[in-house]
This record gives C-alpha cells, structure tokens and sequence, in this order.
C-alpha cells in the first residue's frame, strides 16, 4: 500500500465512479479575513494497492497538526480492506479518499496534515495559513468595513 497523491481542496467528493471531482485544489496557502477563525477545505489523498495488500487490513490516521506537531483536531481514522487480489491485468487498484476538515486556527503560521500507518508517517502536506491584510484606505476616504 503506498500514497499516490495528496492535497488540499475547497471542495471535493468521491462519486460511485471512483473518479475525484475537485473545486478549487491544490492550494498551500490559506488566508482567513482574521485569526483566531475558523477554516473549512477539503484534504483529498489516493491510495494504492497491489495483489499483495490483498486480504490484509490497512488502518491510516490522518492528523491536522501545528508547526510543534499538536494535533490541532481529533485524528481522523481510514480503514481499508481488500477481499482479493486486483482484478487481471491490472496489478493495482487505487482508492480515492477526500476527508473534510473544518479546524480553529488560532494564529498564522504552519499546519499540515500527516499520514500515518501506526507509528509510520507515510506522507505529509504543509499548509501556510496566514491573517488577510486590510487594504489601506486613501487619504480622506472611510475606513473599510
């Protein structure tokens, strides 16, 4: 089992299809009007797995940290299981996930969120979240709002 992807998304979703239909992804940055706030993005990710995952269990935590590694959300848990080995010819079948996340920052910096397979991290992505300036205002003009 190995990652093949993985990123940040507005949005995105998963149909019966197996194909990821994605809003707005791949993104680092995220600029909120104020910190502390609250944010909402989407983290897609794509697994693979070969003739030799099959019949085994596989549990990944997926953990939103800080830039000390504090989780800043409780770890969210994907479990994939394989009844038989990828159909012939194929030699692997990968799984598309898309898990949402709607964390409180608290103030600007580095985040990521890690991948990992009991005490392995497998993969991580880094997101710079940062507090969106407020345009100066010219002179004699109002403030904004």
């Amino acid at each position: 089992m190995e990652i093949s992807f993985a990123f940040f998304a507005d949005a995105a979703t998963v149909p019966n299809d197996g194909k990821v239909y994605v809003l707005g992804g791949g993104f680092s940055a995220l600029a909120l009007a104020q910190l502390p706030g609250m944010a909402s993005f989407a983290v897609v990710a794509g697994f693979r797995f070969n003739a030799a995952d099959a019949g085994k269990v596989h549990i990944i935590e997926l953990r939103f940290v800080d830039n000390l590694g504090k989780l800043v959300l409780p770890p969210t848990t994907m479990r994939f299981e394989s009844a038989g080995p990828p159909p012939p010819g194929a030699g692997e079948v990968s799984v598309s996930t898309v898990t949402v996340l709607q964390p409180a920052l608290g103030e600007p910096g580095e985040y990521a969120v890690e991948f990992w397979r009991e005490t392995t991290l497998l993969s991580t992505v880094r997101l710079h979240v940062l507090e969106q300036q407020q345009p100066l205002s010219a002179p004699g003009s109002p403030p904004p709002a």
